[in-house]
């Protein structure tokens, strides 16, 4: 029997620079806090791992550096049907072939969770230097609020959070 629950899961390494982008937004939120029945993981680098991370809830919201082609620090929410391009192979994500093989080993393993949405962080660097650049930086909080402002629709909750001056809208499939 599946939960109900909500995960937010964030991928990445923070010793790599801007690739630490999804435990950075994990970190915020905790600050935040969220509604009952979401449960926040720093997924670091796990790979194939994730697939036990993804198992027994509802929906995920997945947080990740992703090559989205824009300017560092912009990000984009998209499904994870979106991870492959045309021809089946993966696509847009640093870790697209381990984020998107542990999508399908999930899917395959009857665990993946009914909604998968993933929030890609265009990065300005990955290198091995901890601490992200300036422009994700600011994106932390912009996609933070955005995940509050999903996880209050998605759990009924009439909770009110909003985009800053110069944020970019949280919604591009």
């Amino acid at each position: 029997m599946r939960e109900t629950g909500t995960l937010v899961l964030g991928v990445g390494n923070p010793l790599r620079g801007d690739d630490g982008a999804g435990p950075a937004v994990v970190e915020w939120l905790r600050g935040q806090g969220v509604p009952d029945g979401v449960a926040l993981i720093d997924g670091g680098t796990t790979g194939l791992d994730l697939v036990t991370a993804l198992a027994g809830y509802r929906r995920a919201f997945i947080v990740d550096a992703a090559n989205v082609g824009r300017a560092p620090g912009e990000w984009l929410r998209f499904t994870a049907d979106a991870l492959r391009s045309v021809d089946g192979e993966p696509a847009l994500s640093l870790h697209a072939a381990g984020l998107g093989d542990a999508l399908s080993l999930a899917e395959a393993l009857g665990v993946l969770p009914e909604q998968v949405t993933i929030y890609g962080v265009q990065p300005a660097h990955v290198d091995w230097s901890p601490g992200l650049s300036a422009e994700v930086q600011k994106a932390v909080p912009a996609v933070g609020r955005a995940l509050l402002r999903e996880l209050a629709q998605v759990i009924d909750r009439r909770l009110s959070y909003h985009l800053e001056p110069g944020e970019l809208p949280d919604s591009r499939l």
